[in-house]
């Protein structure tokens, strides 16, 4: 069991996660109303607020902890003003140039927290749009799959939510309803060669690093994802000295491992373990 070192409730271990989730959340709720407000000149108030509600929650991040890049940020602050200036005659005069500047400060807030890096390409995050479906129950959600397949004929194997996906572009596209449904399956791209593995080294200019790995094709299960590797790191730095896990901390998911500190020797001892657990991958696979 962890140890309790804090009385904060999202920063004990469980509570950690708890606390993440809701960024998560909140951040894919900004990136939606933000996509909203593209060529919008309508005065709709809910990007201001799901934007407030992430800046009060940047406040508590720790610092490059939030699921969003500073140049996303820039982007939804772009996004956003343009369409201020489109409305902004709606506002009293004595209230436009108040909210302009609260409106800079959560964006200043969000951006401080925001991350450098993200796993997926910029550009596709800045087209991306997407519009959440829900169903009442599981009875209606049944007879709209059903409807779908009837509708759209699908090669068997496609992957229900992705067809879905698929049929729900159809339906706010230009796309002839008629033809047939062609959905593409990313392909898998090949497996890294045993033992490779590239970790990345970012310094930030609060004077903290991190250490990133994306690529885990070249290791071996447990360690063959971001927290499986994690997880090894940490084992192996325990069994070295745990008190170096003191000055690191983990940000990992499934795609991608990460740690950050303010110290770049405890950095190099993290390098020197993941090359150590891929040339072990790499010996086992010669044997």
């Amino acid at each position: 069991m962890a140890d309790i070192k804090t009385s904060d409730l999202h920063r004990t271990p469980g509570g950690k996660s708890g606390f993440f989730r809701q960024l998560q959340l909140a951040t894919q709720c900004a990136r939606q109303q933000i996509a909203e407000l593209r060529g919008s000149r309508k005065l709709d108030m809910s990007a201001s607020g799901a934007i407030h509600a992430l800046a009060m929650l940047a406040d508590e991040a720790t610092q490059r902890s939030m699921p969003v890049t500073e140049m996303e940020v820039d982007h939804w602050q772009e996004t956003f003003f343009t369409w201020f200036r489109s409305v902004a005659r709606y506002f009293p005069e004595a209230l436009r140039e108040e909210f302009r500047e609260k409106a800079e400060t959560d964006f200043a807030a969000i951006r401080e927290k925001a991350d450098t890096f993200s796993s997926t390409p910029w550009e596709q995050l800045k087209e991306r749009y997407e519009r959440p479906i829900t169903f009442r129950d599981r009875e209606t959600f049944d007879r709209a799959c059903e409807a779908a397949k009837e509708k759209f004929p699908v090669d068997l194997g496609i992957a229900l939510d992705k067809y879905l996906q698929a049929c729900v572009q159809r339906l706010l596209s230009d796309q002839d309803a008629d033809a047939p449904l062609a959905v593409k399956v990313k392909a898998e791209r090949p497996e890294d060669a045993p033992g490779t593995v590239a970790p990345r080294f970012i310094a930030f200019e609060d004077g903290t690093y991190s250490l990133i790995v994306t690529s885990f094709g070249g290791l071996q299960r447990p360690a063959k994802s971001g927290t499986g590797l994690q997880n090894a790191v940490r084992k192996q730095i325990r069994k070295r000295d745990k008190q170096l896990l003191d000055a690191l901390e983990f940000d990992s998911e499934s795609s991608m491992f990460c740690v950050r500190s303010s110290c770049l020797q405890t950095l190099g001892v993290v390098s020197e373990v993941i090359f150590t657990i891929a040339a072990n991958a790499k010996e086992a696979t010669a044997s």
